[in-house]
C-alpha cells in the first residue's frame, strides 16, 4: 500500500511541474514521467509498470488531445505522442526484466542454501531432511517431497512411501517430469507436480510438490532446472563424503603401516642379530682356541642350524618382496616323495633338542609335484613355528595323508600336510589376519619373529596351486593344513 501512495504522489508532482512550467520547458520535464513509471515497475514487476505507464499516460492525455484538436498533430505533438508509446513500453518491459532477475537472484539463493545444507556430512535420511526444509522455505509450495534412490535403498523426505503407480513412481520410472492438472478434490485445482532429480545424466530421485491454484509452465521449468541442480548437489555430497571416508582410511592404513614397518625393522634386527651373533661367537672360538673332535662337532652343528635359519629369514624377506611386487615366487616344480620331504624337514629342527617332533605319514603315500626347496622351507617354517609357541618338551605332530579328487587341492587329487602345536592358541578374531605379512597375533608371549613365515608359506602354497587353512582354540593348541597337487 505505501508503495501505490508513494507512486501515485510522485506521479501528482511531476503532472504539477509539468503543468506550471513553460511549453518549451515542459516538453522536456514530460520524461520525468519515466521515473514513477521505471520505479513502479521495478518494484511492482511488470503488472504495477504497465498500470503506472497508463496513469502516466492519462495525466497528460487532456493536454495533448486538446492540442491537437487546436492545432492540428504539430510536431511537439507527435513528440508527446511518442512519450505515450516510450512509457507504455518501458513500464511491461522493465517490469518483466527485473521480474526475471529476482527469480534468477531466488534461484542462485535457493541453489547456495542447498549447497549449504548438504555440506555436512551427514547420512542420506539427515541429508534429504535438511535439503527438504531448504526447499520449503523457498518454494511457494503447498506440500514437498523428495524421493531418492541409492543403490538398493530408497529415501524418503516429506512423504510416507513410494506408492506404486504414483506420480513419483511414475517418474523414478521413466525419469521424465509429469504434472497433474488437479491431484485433489477441494473448490480449488490442486496442482502436482514431479520432476527427476538427475545425476550423470541418470534419474536418482524424484522432486514432488503441490499447490492450490495455478502452477505456470515457466515455474515448472524452473522447479525442473531446480531438481536437476539437487540432484548434481546431492551426488557431489554423496561422493564428497565418500572421498573424506576413503582419505581418512587410507591416513589410517598409512599410519599403521609407517607403525607395523617400524615394528618389523626392529624384529627383523633382533631376528637377524641372533643367527649372526652365534655365527661370529662360535667362529672366533674356532679361530683362537683348540677343542677336540665331538666338542668342534657341537659347535659346527649349531652353526650349521643358525646359518640355516639365517638363510630361512633372507629367503623369506625376498619371497615377500617378489609377493609385495605382485610377483610369484620362482618355482621348479618335479615329482616330490612326501614322505622324505617330511623326514627331512624335521630331522633338522629335531636336533634342537626342546620339543617331541611326531611323524605320522600314511604309507604309500603319491607323489606331489611341487618346488623341493619351497616345500622344505613350509615344513621348516611350520613346525618351527609350532615349536616357537609350544612350551618346552611339548609334542609337535606332523602328519601326512593322501586327498581324493573332491577334497583336493582346488578340486584336484592332493596330499594333505597338517602340523598341530600345544600352544595356547590363536583367538578366533585374529585367525582371518595370520598370513598377512609384518601381522602378529594377539597373546603371542615372549615368543619373537618378524611376522613374514605365514604369509610366505601361503604364497608358496598358492604359487602351487594348492590351499591353506588355519584352526585354533584356546589352550588347544594350532592346526595348521596345507593341501598340494599329486602328480598328474
Amino acid at each position: 500500500m505505501r508503495d501505490v501512495v508513494a507512486l501515485a504522489a510522485s506521479l501528482a508532482a511531476v503532472t504539477l511541474v509539468v503543468a506550471r512550467a513553460e511549453v518549451e520547458t515542459a516538453v522536456l520535464l514530460r520524461h520525468l514521467y519515466l521515473v514513477p513509471v521505471v520505479a513502479a515497475a521495478l518494484r511492482l514487476g511488470p503488472v504495477g509498470g504497465a498500470s503506472t505507464a497508463v496513469a502516466a499516460v492519462l495525466l497528460q492525455a487532456p493536454r495533448v488531445f486538446v492540442a491537437i484538436e487546436r492545432d492540428g498533430l504539430t510536431l511537439p505533438a507527435a513528440e508527446q505522442l511518442m512519450t505515450f508509446v516510450i512509457l507504455i513500453g518501458a513500464g511491461p518491459l522493465v517490469g518483466r526484466l527485473a521480474a526475471s532477475a529476482r527469480a534468477q537472484r531466488r534461484r542462485y539463493e535457493t541453489l547456495l542454501a542447498v549447497q549449504r545444507a548438504l555440506s555436512e556430512e551427514a547420512p542420506l535420511e539427515i541429508a534429504l531432511q535438511r535439503l527438504r526444509g531448504c526447499l520449503a522455505a523457498r518454494l511457494d509450495v503447498d506440500a514437498l517431497a523428495l524421493i531418492v534412490r541409492q543403490d538398493d535403498q530408497t529415501a524418503v523426505a516429506g512423504s510416507g512411501a513410494v506408492v506404486a503407480g504414483s506420480l513419483a513412481a511414475a517418474v523414478l520410472d521413466t525419469g521424465q517430469p509429469l504434472f497433474v492438472p488437479d491431484a485433489g478434490r477441494g473448490p480449488r485445482p490442486r496442482r502436482a507436480f514431479a520432476t527427476p532429480l538427475l545425476a550423470g545424466g541418470e534419474p536418482t530421485g524424484v522432486l514432488a510438490i503441490e499447490r492450490d491454484g495455478e502452477m505456470a509452465v515457466a515455474e515448472r521449468a524452473a522447479v525442473a532446472t531446480l531438481a536437476a541442480h539437487c540432484g548434481l548437489a546431492l551426488e557431489n555430497a554423496r561422493l564428497a563424503s565418500r572421498q573424506r571416508r576413503f582419505a581418512d582410511e587410507l591416513t589410517e592404513r598409512i599410519a599403521s603401516a609407517t607403525a607395523t614397518k617400524s615394528t618389523f625393522v626392529a624384529v627383523a634386527s633382533h631376528e637377524l642379530r641372533t643367527p649372526l651373533t652365534a655365527l661370529l661367537g662360535f667362529s672366533e672360538l674356532l679361530a683362537q682356541r683348540s677343542f677336540d673332535g665331538d666338542e668342534v662337532r657341537r659347535m659346527a652343528d649349531v652353526m650349521n642350524r643358525e646359518t640355516q635359519r639365517l638363510v630361512r629369514i633372507v629367503d623369506d624377506f625376498l619371497d615377500l618382496s617378489r609377493l609385495e611386487r605382485g610377483l610369484e615366487p620362482r618355482l621348479t616344480r618335479a615329482r616330490v616323495d612326501v614322505a622324505a620331504a617330511v623326514a627331512s624337514a624335521v630331522e633338522v629342527l629335531r636336533r634342537a633338542g626342546t620339543h617331541q617332533l611326531q611323524v605320522e605319514c600314511a604309507p604309500d603315500l603319491p607323489a606331489v609335484d611341487a618346488d623341493a626347496d619351497a616345500l622344505d622351507r613350509i615344513l621348516k617354517n611350520l613346525v618351527g613355528n609350532a615349536m616357537k609357541y609350544s612350551p618346552p618338551g611339548s609334542a609337535v605332530r606332523v602328519a601326512a595323508r593322501a586327498r581324493d579328487g573332491a577334497a583336493g587341492a582346488r578340486g584336484g587329487a592332493g596330499v594333505e600336510f597338517s602340523v598341530h602345536d600345544a600352544g595356547r592358541g590363536i583367538p578366533a578374531e585374529a585367525l582371518p589376519r595370520v598370513f598377512e605379512p609384518y601381522y602378529r597375533a594377539p597373546g603371542v608371549g615372549s615368543a619373537r619373529g618378524a611376522g613374514l613365515g605365514l604369509a610366505v608359506v601361503k604364497s608358496l602354497i598358492d604359487a602351487h596351486g594348492g590351499e591353506i587353512r588355519m584352526e585354533s582354540a584356546p589352550d588347544r593348541g594350532t592346526r595348521v593344513t596345507f593341501v598340494l597337487p599329486t602328480v598328474s
